[in-house]
């Protein structure tokens, strides 16, 4: 923030920094709950009337159907959970079941993520496709009475890590968690044949990242037993809530904070299928049918010039977010890099790689002059640096990139295991320039000028050979 204000010519001072601060802070609402100290768990102020159904291992759901044995993780409205379902039919088969917060479960979004799904599958079957569908489909839901409000609920298969988690895994050597190369391609397809069926029928998919393309998990995953379950994924984690006050939790709050399973302990080819399903639909529409009001909410590092500028989406946005996307799978790191949701240094990436916005954009862009001179290269790096700008801006560009894939990696440790590649491994040229070039094809900054689904589908490089 200050290094900001120093770019700006704004001259710091301890009175300033106490507004700031004071300012900053007498905006945080007031907490009711002692914040955990388990990773990776909910908000617990959410934990209210209308936001999320407390929920602990051991609980069951629909007449007792689905219980129970595991946390998996959560959202910014729901809450989601390893369950077994015990209806005879489904021989105990592992299910995800997703819980949304009471506030959220009316809305147009949830009909979207159960209705577009199961009409893709069916367009496949229709057509004769007896492959099973790289989608997630809702297999079932029912509401949830609680404490906090009536509670949507959606049960599909039970699913592996995504992409973003197995690149992110606690433990691995940093700069080195990528997918071997064939795999990769195959992942990218598979995410990318998803995307050329809901555009051919119309629909948007709005909300593409790597964290909604998860892998399947092996088929005897599905009946593994509880005890099973435990030693391989570990005994859930808790932690009792406690009020700040002093006061009773009451009927609103769990008694305990459920930690998620460590995504490390199922990232194993003994566990996974190098098979993935493209997942969260929530965000979707049919070209011919914008819900009203429709706000893009694709985070900010896959999100299209048009979709943050103009609050415009289309097929379009999709292709920018699909590309992004693909790089992520095949370098295992973001494109572009988003600090604390940091927009202006997202923006400032695009531009040092892709160039000078267009003209109502690049003037939307305040900070550019941070960075960048008027034509859209950037400044000097000592004028940079004299303004007080900790991250400057250096020319860069999409093939630059892959062909640095590798070069920062550490190799301490190559046990990667067979779904990764081996540390330091680089790029060769030729599939550096077959990238670059789709990748350059579909990140355009003008939605009309990005190749469609179909030129992305039919390019080379998904094809390649390996050397």
């Amino acid at each position: 923030m200050l290094t900001l204000l120093r770019a700006s010519g704004i001259r710091s001072s301890s009175y300033l920094c106490r507004s700031i601060l004071k300012a900053t802070f007498s905006t945080i609402p007031q907490r009711r709950f002692y914040p955990s100290q388990l990773d990776h768990v909910e908000d617990l102020e959410e934990y209210r009337p209308g936001g999320l159904h407390p929920v602990a291992v051991g609980d069951t759901f629909a007449s007792g159907r689905y219980q129970v044995l595991h946390k998996l993780g959560f959202g910014g409205t729901s809450t989601i959970w390893l369950t077994r379902d015990q209806h005879p039919s489904a021989r105990g088969k592992l299910m995800t079941l997703k819980v949304m917060s009471a506030e959220q479960s009316t809305t147009p979004n949830n009909v979207l993520e159960m209705t577009i799904p199961r009409r893709l599958c069916e367009i496949l079957h229709a057509n004769g496709t007896s492959v099973r569908p790289n989608i997630r489909v809702i297999e079932d839901s029912f509401m949830q009475e609680g404490p906090n409000g009536s509670h949507l609920c959606l049960v599909s298969e039970f699913a592996g890590p995504s992409v973003h988690s197995m690149l992110d895994c606690p433990g691995r050597v940093t700069g080195s968690r990528r997918l071997r190369s064939d795999l990769a391609r195959n992942v990218a397809k598979q995410v990318a044949a998803v995307i050329q069926l809901m555009h051919s029928e119309g629909y948007v998919h709005g909300d593409l990242t790597t964290s909604n393309v998860l892998f399947r998990v092996a088929d005897h995953v599905h009946q593994w037993s509880d005890d099973y379950i435990y030693a391989i994924l570990g005994e859930p984690d808790t932690e009792r809530m406690a009020t700040l006050d002093g006061s009773p939790l009451g009927p609103h709050a769990p008694v305990e904070v459920v930690a998620p399973i460590d995504n490390a302990s199922l990232s194993s080819s003994a566990f996974l299928k190098e098979d993935v399903i493209v997942s969260d639909f929530g965000q979707s529409f049919a070209m011919d049918c914008l819900p009203e009001d429709y706000e893009p909410a694709t985070v900010v590092h896959y999100a299209s010039p048009e979709a943050r500028f103009e609050s415009r989406i289309s097929l379009a946005s999709d292709i920018w977010a699909l590309a992004c996307t693909i790089f992520e799978i095949r370098a295992g790191f973001p494109l572009f890099e988003s600090f604390l949701g940091d927009e202006a240094e997202v923006l400032k990436q695009m531009v040092q790689m892709l160039g000078k916005l267009p003209g109502p954009w690049w003037t939307a862009f305040d900070e550019h002059q941070l960075w960048f001179e008027s034509n859209g290269e950037p400044k000097p790096l000592h004028v940079q640096k004299g303004a007080g700008v900790s991250l400057p801006a250096i020319r860069s560009s999409i093939r630059g990139v892959l062909q640095n894939i590798g070069e920062q990696d550490k190799l301490g440790d190559v046990r990667q295991g067979a779904m990764f590649e081996r540390a330091g491994t680089r790029l060769k040229e030729d599939e550096i320039q077959m990238l670059g070039d789709l990748l350059e094809r579909m990140l355009r900054y003008r939605a009309e000028d990005r190749v469609t689904i179909q030129d992305v589908v039919c390019h080379p490089w998904f094809c390649m050979a390996e050397s």
